[in-house]
């Protein structure tokens, strides 16, 4: 008999605010909610339809770099497999979830220059009051050291 595996791909807008936590053995664990939007077209235009939200857990090093760049509101891609998990209530009622344990986390290009965009404006923002300084350019020791316009 062949093997099966549940590989999943989502693309959506992380709605929760992150936060990275850690098991007893200090693996690292960071987990998203993303919502992931149903479009059909009418017509000429694009209407959404419906709005599904999935659970994402990410572990080890992909969590702890993760959880530094991925914000609360940003488009993010993943890749992984997904997970049912069950358990029993009070009352004695079965409850069922399901979640996707990311190998992969993908971010737009065009998300990253905005982050970058947004948080060098806070960042000026910040020191609007302060006077601004321009040091005197300094000569690159390599070519590497060099910026390039794009």
């Amino acid at each position: 008999m062949a093997r099966s595996e549940s590989q999943m791909t989502l693309r959506g807008n992380n709605v929760i605010d992150v936060e990275m936590k850690y098991t007893q053995t200090g693996t690292a664990m960071l987990r998203l909610r993303l919502a992931v939007d149903k479009w059909k077209k009418s017509g000429e235009a694009w209407e959404k339809t419906n709005t599904s939200f999935f659970n994402v857990q990410l572990w080890g090093d992909l969590a702890e770099h993760s959880a530094g760049i991925v914000e609360k509101g940003m488009r993010i891609e993943v890749k992984g497999q997904m997970e049912e998990r069950s358990w029993e209530t009070d009352a004695g009622e079965k409850k069922y979830a399901y979640q996707l344990n990311a190998r992969e986390v993908l971010i737009p290009v065009e998300d990253i220059e905005s982050l970058v965009r947004v948080k060098r404006e806070k960042r000026d923002g910040d020191n609007s009051s302060a006077p601004t300084k321009q040091a005197a350019p300094t000569p690159a020791t390599s070519p590497f050291d060099e910026e390039l316009d794009f």
